[in-house]
């Protein structure tokens, strides 16, 4: 009896340890290839930081000074005094695509830092976000503007998970904390984001919720339980650019917001803004170029698009300034149609050049 005991003891053991062999055999196993996975993704991800392209010229040319807007001098004016001073204001700036709404929320923000009465500090931020792609799923697992809380169920086995807590995923709102959000295309924001960004605007804080926290959950890290009993901070001065006109934003947002108006960009306007490109790029161009680009550019972007192109066409071809002709075969070649509405100023008064007849 007691040497079938000692037999059935045996058996176990080697069962017992032939499985654990096998688990650790395999656990190695997958540590060796989880190692080699890692060492190849992070050898290709090295490779990639180091591919640099060079920077679009409408990049290189966007303002970085509040002299470099061209056109806007109105609403530059505008949007200083609407963020000067002690107490800053929200703000809703309208206007047509490239005429340097984005470009001036940022410098004026530069220009408002060096205030001394201003609450905004050195670091404060600016954060821009394009409402346009800034859309949450329908059960609010993610919202890359409000933010979103990471429940258990579905952050896998890591630490959090295992331990079931919640873990907060701060948004642009939080990131802008103590700065700027700059909201691009502000009309194309759901209405379900909008009712929540109007509620942080209000509280200045983001309330967060999950089924899984607990005050009496004792492995809740001190961070996570202040967030969810205190909110994310969300204290931030939101500027919204839209291309719509003021009927379509929702009078809930525009009631909390200064609005200002950028205007169309003049004749005058897009040659300056073509002059300070070629100054910047060092690009030649012979006489009458300008003025033809401008003649089909309806807007700085445009402009500095056709100019590029025009660029690399005769720099492909190894020639030294840009003609009429390639101006005009960029211009055919993309398609671009003549301007409709070309302003331009006489004695202070803007008139549609579009009117004037040729002379005979």
């Amino acid at each position: 009896m007691d040497a079938l005991i000692a037999f059935s003891q045996l058996v176990v053991t080697f069962v017992v340890g032939t499985y654990f062999f096998v688990r650790l055999k395999n656990e190695s196993g997958t540590e060796k290839q989880f190692k080699s996975e890692y060492k190849r993704e992070a050898e290709l991800l090295n490779k990639m930081r180091h591919i640099h392209l060079s920077e679009p010229m409408t990049e290189s040319v966007r303002p970085s000074s509040v002299s470099e807007i061209i056109g806007q001098e109105d609403g530059l004016r505008a949007l200083k005094s609407a963020l000067w001073g002690k107490y800053p204001q929200h703000v809703i700036i309208y206007g047509p695509p490239g005429v340097g709404k984005t470009a001036a929320a940022r410098v004026i923000l530069e220009e408002v830092k060096k205030s001394p009465m201003t609450p905004f500090s050195k670091e404060a931020p600016f954060i821009e976000a394009d409402a346009s792609v800034m859309r949450c799923d329908e059960h609010g697992f993610t919202d890359p503007l409000i933010g979103s809380v990471h429940d258990p169920i579905y952050q896998g086995s890591g630490a959090f998970g295992q331990n079931g807590i919640p873990q907060p995923m701060p948004g642009a709102v939080s990131r802008a904390h103590g700065g700027v959000l700059f909201l691009d295309e502000i009309g194309e924001l759901p209405n379900e984001q909008l009712n929540k960004l109007l509620k942080v605007l209000e509280d200045r804080r983001v309330l967060l919720e999950s089924s899984y926290y607990s005050s009496s959950n004792k492995k809740i890290p001190a961070y996570i339980r202040d967030m969810f009993e205190n909110g994310l901070p969300a204290d931030f001065r939101l500027i919204g650019a839209t291309t719509r006109s003021p009927e379509t934003i929702p009078e809930a947002v525009r009631s909390r917001c200064v609005e200002i108006y950028f205007n169309p960009l003049m004749r005058e306007d897009i040659l300056s803004i073509i002059k300070q490109a070629q100054i910047r790029c060092g690009i030649l161009t012979d006489k009458g170029v300008n003025e033809c680009i401008a003649d089909y550019a309806k807007n700085g972007r445009d402009a500095i698009k056709i100019l590029q192109s025009a660029t690399n066409l005769v720099r492909m071809e190894g020639r030294p300034s840009i003609s009429i002709d390639d101006a005009k075969w960029v211009i055919s070649s993309s398609r671009y149609k003549r301007t409709k509405e070309l302003y331009t100023k006489d004695g202070g008064k803007i008139i549609d050049i579009s009117l004037i007849k040729p002379l005979n």
